[in-house]
């Protein structure tokens, strides 16, 4: 039990970066990051990378010089009231199963064999999650595979801007909780949860080339790959996308509208794959009226 304690502990860590974990020409001159002006303001809009490699987590000059004129920060949750240890302190208790039930009958015979082949080269026994949801165990494989990769949420564009405001005593505005956030997935049907468990062993061979692609897409704002990337994961698992895409950025809408009818500025970070395709935050502006310009 203390040794399932400490994963989860550290779980939750990355957790948090993948819930964060998500943009015109491609040849530099643009990078992930819009403008729009509002009756007396700008409000900008940053897509992030919510985990980096050290090599690459620099920050766009355009993002930091908007950073200096907001009047504050506003993230997808507040980093500072999402720590593994307040998570727990809580007793979320989501990503547990009912009792009676464990992970292989939740499974099958079938996910579960592949379940152990898959953590086995990682040097754990699926007994360490027997009592976890599938979807807590998917996402605990993703985070694995990231850190085995050499991407550290420290390095992530939302932990580099927390630590700025928190040396500024900027505010820092939540626009969703963390158990807000960790019910999109514990509330998922348990079938859901086979199938997103499911994808994310047979995603795992190609998780390094993704995770470069995506890096290299937002360095270079290249909306359209990271359209292309968002399109081939909604084709795989359409219904969970919709919940973690589309529903989150028309619930955000009405508040980032708001925030353009203040008087100070506001620099917005959410994950890049929300601010792209037909259903972003950025093409959902554009239709309401608003002129989004990419910088």
């Amino acid at each position: 039990m203390r040794r399932l304690t400490r994963l989860s502990a550290w779980v939750w860590t990355l957790l948090i970066a993948f819930l964060l974990a998500s943009q015109g020409r491609a040849d530099g001159a643009r990078h992930t990051f819009w403008s729009i002006k509002g009756q007396s303001n700008t409000v900008y809009l940053l897509g992030s990378i919510h985990v980096l490699k050290s090599a690459d987590h620099d920050l766009p000059q355009e993002a930091l010089r908007a950073y200096a004129a907001a009047g504050s920060l506003v993230m997808e949750i507040d980093l500072n009231e999402a720590s593994p240890d307040r998570l727990m302190a809580k007793g979320f208790g989501g990503e547990a199963l009912p009792e009676g039930q464990t992970l292989a009958s939740a499974l099958g015979p079938e996910t579960y064999a592949r379940l152990e082949a898959r953590l086995k080269p990682l040097g754990l026994a699926t007994g360490v999650f027997d009592q976890m949801q599938p979807w807590f165990v998917a996402i605990t494989l993703e985070q694995l595979e990231i850190a085995r990769l050499g991407f550290d949420p420290e390095s992530g564009v939302e932990a580099q801007f927390t630590r700025r405001a928190q040396a500024d005593h900027k505010p820092i505005i939540a626009l969703e909780t963390m158990e807000e956030q960790l019910g999109l997935f514990s509330h998922m049907p348990m079938e859901q949860q086979r199938r997103f468990l499911l994808y994310c062993l047979e995603d795992a061979e190609d998780s390094a080339q993704v995770m470069d692609d995506i890096v290299r897409a937002w360095q270079r704002g290249d909306t359209a790959l990271l359209e292309r990337l968002l399109g081939e994961g909604m084709e795989k698992f359409p219904d969970l996308y919709k919940v973690l895409t589309t529903d989150r950025n028309r619930k955000w809408l009405p508040r980032v509208e708001t925030m353009l009818h203040d008087k100070q500025d506001y620099l917005i970070i959410v994950g890049a794959l929300h601010l792209v395709g037909k259903d972003g935050v950025v093409a959902l502006l554009e239709r309401d009226g608003y002129k989004v310009l990419q910088q």
